[in-house]
């Protein structure tokens, strides 16, 4: 019985030590998400026939994220058509892309490297569908 109680003691502080990792912030941490905000135009059709929009708020199928790197990160988590994707500062457009999104991607947007300020992500649908966020460099 005490081999026993022995055993199991040991087995759990086995357990306990393995697979601790020291969790650094600059690992996980390497840059900021882009909120988007959006209108009350859906980036995709909704599905079945006679379905209009509710009042609910619309899903906003993609996600931004800038990385240390200056680069964006563009997360598509479903098809959602022809796109235009644009970025802004001060109204002077740095980057523009017609895009058509077939499937779920994520999309790597590599800036150029002497940029700072404020800027504009734009995401725009053919079909009237429009994102937007803020973000500095």
């Amino acid at each position: 019985m005490k081999t026993k109680f022995v055993f199991c003691l040991v087995s759990w502080f086995c357990l306990l030590s393995i697979g601790v990792v020291r969790a650094d912030s600059s690992y996980f941490v390497n840059g900021a998400e882009i909120m988007l905000s959006g209108n009350d135009v859906p980036f995709q059709k909704p599905k079945g026939a006679g379905q209009e929009q509710r009042s609910i708020p619309i899903f906003i199928p993609i996600s931004a994220f800038l990385s240390n790197k200056q680069s964006i990160e563009l997360d598509f988590y479903e098809s959602i058509g022809d796109i235009e994707i644009i970025i802004s500062q001060n109204g002077t457009t740095i980057y523009s892309l017609s895009e058509n999104i077939r499937t779920s991607i994520l999309k790597v947007i590599q800036l150029p490297q002497k940029l700072s300020g404020s800027f504009l992500l734009e995401i725009k649908g053919d079909n009237g569908a429009y994102a937007f966020g803020y973000f500095k460099l």
